[in-house]
């Protein structure tokens, strides 16, 4: 073993006996040591300083600053360190709990020509428990911003709507469950008191009425009439609400909140074709665009069940192209116990000419046998007429509906001009219903037929000529010869 390793051997040797021999005695006298130095600590109370972080700064006259028609709105810096010199068996208890900092706002000269809102310093004050003595603080002065209070005027709070009635059933009901709600435009609410930058800021007020807060107790009670206790909610001019100790926790109570049951019906326009010829005219009668075909009406279950339209009063359409707008009046069952707020509808009536179409056709004329002794020698075998009528008519109409028919019996010998009769379909159409117009040139007359099919259709049948021209000879003649 050299030298170095006997002289750490030895050394540690000696390390290892300071612990371990007499073991007991050097425990005893390290608890001794401890005792003797608790007892000098109990009875010399040694002081050292203690920093106390993060204690509140208070306000101590802030009645006297209200009272001059001011409020704080912000103190900076709000919390400050605090450095106390107490007995150190004291530190324990030493916390921003037991330590007071505040400011005297009743210190702050006010004057009427004070801005709305200033900023003044003021010295901040400490308050410490007895057994400590105050050092220092980390600040000795806060900067405090005070602003006017200002109370408003009586406000107008606007009664909207969110979401909807429930639905109930009731039992042998002979109408659905249908209702509205009805709120008071507006109410109004006491003057609320806060700062005067945000009193300023109010542009409107408003309430909101949950519809889903009414219950079936409700609903049974209509129609009724019910109040409710509603926050109210401040908004600026953009629209952005306004959250301050002002407009917090300020309710209105919204009284006459209507709840009442209805039916929808459609409106039926109650046309009168009196004054106006359909042959010539068409019209479209409708209800003005823009407003509902329906009717709400308000009553009884019972009641509104009788109801399921509603009519207008006699609308008269006229013989005039163009486009009318008018008001009708809505006419309710006089034994019905249903009322409604609206009473009238906007109606339009556009009238136009109906289209009308002609043509020429080639009529086929039919002879009956003539008397005894006689015989047809020269006949005319069709006539020319001209029809007209409404287009959509004309487009189904055919030639061969008409046919002119000459009765040839008790006419005599020779040449002679016959009148002849039309026959539509079987159904004689005389010629002396005619109308004879006179012609504003040296032309011929225009005969003029109207008729009506039933099925509605009206058609015009012009004639040049009323008769057709046959030569009838006798057969004894013929016979000598």
């Amino acid at each position: 073993m050299t030298k170095r390793q006997k002289f750490f051997s030895a050394l540690g040797q000696f390390v290892k006996n300071i612990f371990t021999k007499n073991i007991v005695l050097k425990i005893t006298a390290l608890v001794f040591a401890l005792l003797l130095w608790g007892y000098v600590l109990s009875e010399e109370k040694p002081r050292y300083v203690k920093r106390v972080a993060d204690v509140s700064i208070d306000y101590q006259n802030e009645g006297r600053l209200k009272e001059k028609g001011w409020e704080v709105v912000e103190i900076s810096p709000s919390l400050v360190d605090v450095n106390v010199e107490a007995g150190i068996d004291m530190h324990s208890m030493l916390d921003a709990s037991r330590v007071r900092c505040y400011v005297d706002l009743g210190s702050i000269a006010i004057t009427d020509q004070d801005p709305d809102r200033k900023t003044v310093e003021v010295g901040i004050m400490t308050s410490i428990p007895e057994y400590g003595v105050l050092k220092s603080t980390s600040v000795e002065r806060a900067r405090v911003t005070i602003e006017r209070v200002k109370v408003s005027e009586r406000m107008a709070v606007t009664v909207q709507l969110d979401g909807s009635l429930p639905a109930i059933v009731k039992m042998n009901d002979t109408l659905p469950e249908y209702f509205e709600c009805i709120p008071p435009k507006r109410v109004t609410i006491p003057p609320i008191t806060g700062l005067k930058s945000d009193i300023d800021r109010i542009s409107s007020a408003e309430v909101t009425i949950d519809l889903s807060s009414f219950d079936n107790d409700d609903l049974s009670k209509v129609a009724g009439t019910f109040s409710r206790i509603l926050p109210v909610t401040f908004r600026d001019a953009s629209g952005e609400v306004i959250v301050s100790n002002a407009t917090n926790d300020v309710v209105a109570t919204v009284d006459d909140i209507v709840i009442r049951r209805y039916k929808e019906v459609p409106i039926k326009l109650n046309i009168s074709e009196e004054l106006i010829d359909t042959d010539i005219y068409e019209y479209v009668c409708e209800i003005k665009q823009g407003e509902s075909g329906t009717v709400r009406i308000y009553g009884d279950a019972s009641e509104l069940a009788k109801i399921s339209e509603v009519e207008t009063e006699l609308i008269y359409p006229e013989s005039q192209e163009g486009k009318k707008t008018m008001q009708a009046e809505l006419l309710f069952p006089e034994n019905a116990k249903v009322n409604a707020e609206q009473t009238m509808v906007g109606v339009e009536i556009t009238t136009k000419k109906r289209a009308i179409s002609g043509a020429e056709y080639e009529v086929q004329v039919r002879y009956s046998n003539p008397d005894e002794g006689l015989k047809l020698a020269e006949k005319t075998d069709t006539i020319r007429i001209r029809v007209s009528g409404l287009a959509d008519a004309m487009k189904t109409f055919k030639p061969d509906w008409l046919t002119a028919s000459v009765d040839l019996a008790h006419c005599g010998q020779g040449k002679q001009n016959l009148p002849f009769k039309l026959l539509f379909r079987g159904v004689d159409l005389y010629v002396e219903s005619y109308l004879v117009e006179e012609p504003k040139d040296e032309g011929e007359p225009v005969i003029r037929i109207t008729f009506v099919t039933k099925n509605g259709e009206t058609y015009l049948i012009e004639l040049a000529s009323i008769t057709v021209e046959v030569v009838l000879n006798s057969t004894q003649t013929e016979t000598n010869g």
